[in-house]
Formats: C-alpha cells, structure tokens, sequence
C-alpha cells in the first residue's frame, strides 16, 4: 500500500526516520532503494519523507510540479542515506531506544485516534508497524548526532567576544523607521481617467487623515495593500529597504506626521511616520547571543561534515533506486 494512500491525517506526520534494524517486512524488501551497512532504506520510508517535505499547499490543491517532485525525491533520499549512516554508529556505541522517547515520537501520530489499537486497525497491522519502525530510527539517528556532534559543540564567552571585536562593522544598524501607510493602487495599464480617479480618492483620504481620523481605520477599510489588516503597520525597517520615493518622504517626517501624497510604481502611498532610531552601533551584550548561535552552526556543521565523512568511509552503500 502506498504511503500517499493512507488517510490524510496520517500524511500530516511528520516523521524522518526508517526501518528498525531487523524489521522490515518482506514487502518494505522488495521496495528496498538501498541499504546502508545492514541498514535498508525502503520505498515506504522515502515516500513518507517526501510528503514530509512537500509544500503544505500540494495538499489542497495539487500545485507542484514533476521538476520539484524530482528534487524532494532526490533530497528526501538522502535525508534518510545520511540517516542510515548515523542509525549504523548508533547501533556501534550501543545506544537504546526507551519507550518513553518511542512513544513521544509516536505521540503526533498516535494522538490522532482514540487508542493505539485504534490506530492499528484504522492503517492496518503491517503500516503500523512499518511507521513504528520508521519513529524507532528517527530517535535512535537523533540520539546519535546529540552524541557524535552536539555534546561537542563548545562555544566559549572569550570565542563569542572575539569575534564580535573582529567584526564590528557588521553589526552596525542603520537608521530604523516604524511607519505605517495607505496605498491606493494604479494599474499601470489602466487610462488616464481611471488614474485621475485613483489621485482623487488618495486626496480625498489624506484629507480624512489629516483631520483627524483614525490612521488605522482608514488603512483598514480601504488600503490596498496587504498590511490593510493590520491597520498599514509596516513595522520597523531600515534605510534602504524601500523604494527611493517612499525613503525620501520619511527622511521629512518627524514621528506622528503624516506625509504628503507619495508617487511609487505601486501608487499613491500616504504615510504616518511612527518612530525613528538613528544609526548606531550594537553593543556586545546585544549581540552575544545570536553570535554565539552562528558560532555553534559553524561548529556544528564542521563538526558533522567530519563524522559523515567518516561514517562514509566506514559502512558500505548499495544503491537499487
């Protein structure tokens, strides 16, 4: 049974695991794609791991093409290879499974229904057991990586320091605004008469604007730009990041006012300048922790891409897709 046939609910698992050593049924074999030291890799698993990776919108409407389906299938097979390799060395140090960290793996699937007996006779005892195997070699990969790279990971305050005072320059902020506007759309192919029409109801709204009316309000009713729903709330946003003509009108505001009508390729903007904060330099305690999550993405890449070389270097791979 293809894994695209079972109930929606159970595409829904999020699942990146395969086979349990040893218990692969005579059918997950005959599907065999490859085998990794004595770890296979099966049609089931890789088809449960593509559905994993698919954009969540080819759920309701079908919308991906054979090119894309190509990639997920390549990448989500060597998602589960690489996968392999790490089940092979966990099964090498002797690393366990307990049944607790089985059964919350299994906890976004088995949740779904009443009972685990429900579960099994709503998929069928051999799924079943195909998608516990497939949670069992999940964790056990998991487990190993926490042991062959995370635990190694070692991020000292000094490193963090260092590398902030070597790279000042790139965390320097550059003038932040917070705005919010209205933007009456122009169709560039529309007629003089009708962009008259769009000019003459960007005034008339700027006048409401300008006497008072509520900013949001008048963003939400007739914006025609997405931030509508939340009153035109641009949120903040640095130097450069805007098209020129709408930047030049905010360098002319002071916060609370409220621009003139400004001319972009998208249409007539109105803008309320909220809050402005100049240029300056981030200090290190600003700075430290999110230099020193780069710093162990670094480490932990590095420190990966050497145990897969070696696990690489030890299990054989036989390929059969």
């Amino acid at each position: 049974m293809s894994i695209f046939r079972l109930k929606s609910r159970l595409l829904t698992v999020v699942c990146c695991a395969a086979l349990m050593v040893g218990a692969a049924s005579a059918g997950a074999e005959q599907d065999l794609l490859a085998r990794v030291g004595e770890v296979p890799v099966s049609q089931f698993d890789l088809e449960l791991t593509m559905q994993r990776r698919m954009p969540m919108q080819v759920g309701f409407h079908g919308q991906i093409s054979s090119e894309r389906v190509a990639e997920i299938r390549q990448e989500a097979l060597a998602e589960l290879i690489d996968q392999a390799y790490q089940v092979n060395w966990a099964r090498e140090q002797r690393i366990s499974v307990a049944g607790d960290e089985l059964a919350a793996a299994m906890k976004p699937l088995s949740g779904r229904f009443a009972s685990e007996q429900a579960m099994r006779e709503a998929v069928g005892e051999e799924t079943y057991g195909q998608l516990r195997a497939l949670m069992f070699r999940g964790v056990l990969a998991e487990k190993a990586r926490a042991a062959a790279v995370e635990e190694k990971i070692e991020v000292g305050g000094e490193q963090v320091r260092a590398y902030y005072e070597a790279n000042q320059e790139r965390y320097f902020r550059p003038r932040q605004f917070r705005a919010s506007h209205i933007l009456i759309g122009i169709d560039p192919s529309s007629t003089a008469e009708a962009r008259t029409e769009r000019r003459e109801r960007a005034e008339e709204l700027l006048a409401q604007a300008r006497s008072g009316e509520n900013f949001y309000n008048l963003a939400y009713y007739n914006s025609d730009d997405r931030t509508r729903y939340v009153g035109g709330d641009l949120g903040y946003f640095h130097e450069g990041q805007t098209v020129p003509e709408f930047e030049e009108a905010l360098a002319e505001l002071a916060p609370g006012e409220i621009s003139d009508l400004v001319r972009t390729r998208f249409g007539y903007h109105i803008i309320q300048l909220v809050e402005v904060n100049e240029p300056r330099q981030m200090l290190y305690e600003e700075m430290q922790e999110r230099i020193r999550a780069q710093l162990e993405k670094e480490e932990r890449e590095r420190l990966t891409q050497i145990w897969m070389d070696e696990l690489r270097a030890r299990y054989p791979l036989e390929r059969f897709d």
